[in-house]
């Protein structure tokens, strides 16, 4: 009885209030956030992976291009993992999450990702999730920062604590067009740990938190701050891989 209230509830508010697929635009009929083709896009990333950065590798290996050999000694992030491929649909949905302020998006990022990081054992001796800042004047016009909001709802799930340990401190260009040299040297510099941070992350393990990897440059200048500070290691989590 209950069920078939809840479902003339349902299509009563879709008839006054309806839903559609943030990719497509077509009606839904049921609380989702893309319709049902658009949901069979979603590609979660599986199979032959780098297993440093984790790209996916088209024609198999065991690292990418960026992370063979003796590169892989260069960096600080030494573990990053991703659920989902960045494509038109997911594309779609981060964008209306953090451009058009859909925070009901964001619970369904963080269910993915806690897929993710329960089939990746490397991130289970980790003590707090940081999520990567945005510039001040960025959050105060968005109204709030995403990786914050993911790394919040993935706490819930995980057990891990939410650690406000980094701050932007340069307000960089977009990244979008930019080469992997060019994000490098955009990004430099555009971190630092909150002042008191320094005792809480000592020797700990941490889990980066953010909404999309394309070069993970961002995430390894955050992994640098981190490093210089005393962390034992720095991991990062990624909803999108780029």
């Amino acid at each position: 009885m209950k069920y078939k209230i809840k479902i003339i509830l349902d299509k009563i508010i879709n008839f006054f209030l309806p839903r559609t697929c943030f990719y497509c635009g077509a009606d839904l009929k049921t609380k989702t956030l893309l319709c049902e083709d658009c949901f069979k896009k979603v590609e979660v990333i599986k199979g032959l992976i780098c297993q440093r950065c984790g790209v996916p590798l088209k024609y198999g290996g065991q690292y990418c291009y960026n992370c063979r050999g003796s590169k892989a000694t260069k960096y600080k992030c030494s573990f990053i993992r991703s659920a989902l491929k960045f494509n038109e649909p997911t594309r779609a949905l981060v964008h209306a999450f953090k451009y058009e302020k859909y925070l009901n998006i964001a619970p369904y990022f963080a269910e993915v990702m806690y897929k993710t990081f329960k089939q990746n054992p490397e991130y289970l001796e980790t003590s707090f999730l940081v999520p990567v800042p945005i510039y001040k004047s960025r959050q105060r016009k968005r109204g709030f920062n995403q990786a914050e909001v993911l790394a919040n709802h993935l706490s819930k799930l995980c057990g891990i604590p939410v650690l406000n340990a980094l701050v932007r401190i340069k307000n960089t260009k977009s990244q979008t067009k930019l080469t992997r040299e060019q994000r490098k040297e955009n990004i430099s510099g555009a971190f630092a740990l909150v002042k008191g941070m320094e005792g809480q992350i000592k020797k700990e393990a941490i889990i980066l938190i953010d909404d999309v990897c394309t070069t993970s440059a961002t995430l390894e200048e955050c992994a640098r701050v981190l490093k210089a500070a005393g962390a034992r290691e720095v991991l990062a989590l990624t909803a999108l891989r780029e």
